[in-house]
């Protein structure tokens, strides 16, 4: 071949390679026309996830807080959004078994602590919020609330905020009523004394409101659970190794009867709800209220610092629980058929963070249930004081420790208790006679009660 034939056939050659590079970049080696750059470049939708919860009513701004906490989460994270929802308080467990049943609950979902709380993870319907959130993070929830929410080697709730349980005094009505309220009570029968000479000055010992029942249940986490030497000692009571009539467990009764035949609380306690009932407070014209952390810090607020300060009411019980503090707090869980479990656990490790949990008590007042928040930042000398007894002082809380069961029985016996139709040995006889009704129609729920008795708490050692 002559060399004019060859460099011919060389330039033709060129000619094809040349068309197929351009054919291929044009159609993408597919046969159909290529999209413009910026399709290529297309980003996936987020994925929607969601946060239902509870707990503006006591701890206002706390929907403000999620909120933003969602949208900073969300600038780091932009795959990722997060729709937070306030639930009414009847709609927690409503709503929960609803969203089961319907395949469509949300990521993390509000529920109460201790075993009101492990009832659904009892009945499969949650994920072990241990298996997506690191033990480095979960280790710096106090050892105390993070109980009431372990159960059989994992972690089943984890806190939203603290919520501890606590007596707050009207300094002016105790000095009203000839009591100094920078020397509080130290013994039962002091307490009883400064209730009974604010009596007698005109002014409502201590105030609540029972129509509801609800707050029958806070009068042993707010007496009873001093006489304990742990958690487990109420445990044992509660599957039947023990009677609630022993002397052990029904001490509160017959202290709050001695309050009631001596009439140091409001007379109308069986016609006003728990919320009416905790208003009177904001009158100013009770001496004691019985609250959580959030709704003193409330009082503090519009009442003024200088008028109130906090108590443990000392009762006659020897117990290692002696006059140390209820550290309960709200919970959230993991669905089990939530959608994005992985994502509610990273999403739950931002939560827990220092910065975000300094950011709530900032926000809110109201106290994260992690050791990041320190003593200096304290807005007040009722929340130092708050402080201290979380961090070297904390307790058990009797509410969070019995089936809900026991504390609907608790609810009527109460409301029975203060109209007269029982005393208090009456009173712990009907609330044996519950429990032990409880264990005979729930035997599943008595075997998975005794693991929270027997296998104690790795981190609280």
């Amino acid at each position: 071949m002559s060399k004019k034939k060859c460099l011919l056939c060389a330039v033709l050659a060129l000619f094809v390679v040349l068309a197929l590079i351009a054919s291929t970049q044009l159609f993408g080696g597919s046969g159909k026309a290529k999209e413009p750059a910026g399709a290529m470049e297309r980003v996936e939708e987020p994925i929607q996830c969601r946060l239902w919860f509870w707990g503006e009513d006591e701890a206002p701004g706390i929907t403000d807080f999620l909120i933003e906490t969602a949208r900073l989460y969300g600038e780091q994270n932009p795959d990722v959004v997060w729709e937070v929802t306030h639930v009414d308080i009847d709609q927690i467990y409503t709503g929960f078994y609803a969203a089961v049943e319907a395949k469509d609950a949300p990521e993390l979902h509000i529920l109460w602590g201790g075993v009101m709380g492990l009832e659904p993870a009892w009945a499969g319907h949650l994920s072990p919020i241990s298996d997506y959130v690191s033990e480095e993070t979960l280790s710096h929830i106090y050892p105390e609330t993070r109980a009431e929410g372990y159960w059989n080697g994992k972690q089943w709730l984890v806190p939203l905020y603290l919520d501890p349980w606590l007596f707050a005094i009207n300094k002016d009505v105790w000095r009203k009523s000839g009591l100094n309220p920078d020397r509080l009570p130290k013994t039962w029968n002091e307490f009883v004394a400064a209730l009974e000479k604010i009596k007698a000055a005109g002014f409502t010992p201590w105030g609540f409101g029972i129509k509801d029942g609800f707050y029958g249940g806070w009068f042993p986490s707010a007496l009873q659970y001093q006489c304990y030497d742990s958690a487990t000692d109420y445990h044992r009571a509660v599957v039947g190794d023990e009677k609630l009539t022993d002397p052990k467990h029904s001490t509160w009764w017959f202290l709050i009867q001695e309050l009631r035949d001596k009439g140091l609380f409001n007379p109308d306690v069986n016609s006003l709800s728990l919320a009416e009932g905790q208003d009177l407070f904001f009158t100013g014209n009770v001496g004691v209220f019985y609250d959580v952390q959030p709704r003193i810090a409330a009082a503090v607020r519009e009442m003024g610092e200088d008028k109130i300060d906090v108590m443990i009411a000392p009762v006659p019980c020897d117990g290692k629980l002696k006059g140390k503090l209820p550290i309960p707090a709200i919970d959230v869980s993991i669905p089990k058929v939530a959608k994005y479990k992985e994502e509610a656990g990273r999403f739950l490790e931002y939560f827990l963070s220092s910065e975000r949990q300094n950011a709530l008590y900032e926000q809110t007042g109201t106290f994260p249930a992690t050791d990041w928040v320190k003593k200096d930042i304290m807005k007040s000398a009722v929340d130092r004081k708050i402080w201290e007894w979380v961090n070297n002082n904390a307790s058990m809380t009797y509410v969070w420790n019995h089936p809900g069961a026991f504390e609907e029985a608790v609810y009527a016996i109460t409301q029975e208790f203060f109209a007269g139709k029982v005393d208090a040995e009456g009173a712990a006889r009907k609330y044996e006679a519950a429990a032990e009704k409880w264990r005979s129609e729930n035997p599943e729920a008595v075997k998975n009660f005794k693991i929270w008795v027997e296998e104690g708490f790795p981190f609280m050692q």
